[in-house]
């Protein structure tokens, strides 16, 4: 037994002696390490013999993700903006909601504003009566204008119309005045004027009131001549005699 560990004991001591022998002789030659480790690398940097089909299936794959991601995204946003345009519109329909009086309050009532404190100021009470006041007074105008209209008895002819009527009629008084002036002066003169009446007498016995017209103008005319004689006479007066007479 004590032959066999004695053996074995020298076999390891040869076998670590070998190994320290490789190993010593591998750092002896390092040239030989790195041609080693670029064989080992050789196969490694090769190109993989890989599969067309599935790069392009897998590129396929990613756009058609890509694009779901993108439609996805802008129907987000649609709604997100859709959202937000909803709650401001609620958020605008309570506040004219606060801010308006209801139509017919209650009677004997203060209308109230929910959610405000519109009712606790000073001037609200004040302003309700004025608004009060100026309900009332419109009412009263509609009516007065209904009863206006009603007196009218609604007539059918407008007021452009009747303003091109008074225009015409104007001109004919006007015409009419003016022959009957020319007429009075041709009198007046000692003109011969019968052929002129026979010819207006037609036209005169058309407008009415010409009489009077015709007297208003004599009138004045007469007055006009007798001022027009007065000064001719102070200017006869005026002059200087003739000597010869």
């Amino acid at each position: 037994m004590a032959r066999r560990r004695v053996q074995s004991a020298a076999q390891n001591v040869s076998q670590g002696g070998q190994a320290y022998a490789k190993d010593s002789s591998s750092d002896d030659n390092p040239a030989r390490t790195e041609s080693q480790q670029m064989l080992a690398l050789r196969p490694l940097l090769k190109k993989p013999q890989g599969n067309d089909r599935e790069v392009n299936r897998f590129r396929a794959k990613v756009a058609a993700d890509q694009k779901q991601l993108k439609a996805l995204l802008e129907q987000r946003v649609h709604q997100a903006e859709e959202t937000k345009r909803r709650r401001r519109t609620q958020i605008a329909t309570k506040i004219m909601e606060a801010l308006q009086a209801p139509n017919h309050p209650p009677q004997g009532e203060t209308p109230t504003f929910d959610g405000t404190k519109i009712t606790g100021n000073i001037t609200y009470a004040s302003a309700v009566d004025v608004l009060t006041a100026s309900e009332g007074l419109i009412t009263q105008y509609q009516r007065l204008d209904d009863r206006i209209r009603d007196l009218r008895n609604e007539d059918t002819d407008s007021v452009v119309d009747k303003w091109k009527q008074d225009i015409h009629e104007t001109e004919m008084q006007l015409k009419m005045g003016a022959r009957v002036a020319l007429r009075n002066v041709k009198k007046v003169l000692g003109a011969d004027v019968m052929d002129d009446e026979v010819a207006e007498e037609s036209a005169e016995d058309k407008m009415e009131g010409v009489v009077l017209v015709e007297e208003e103008l004599n009138y004045e005319l007469a007055k006009g001549l007798r001022y027009a004689e007065r000064g001719v006479k102070r200017m006869v007066k005026g002059l200087p005699k003739d000597e010869d007479n």
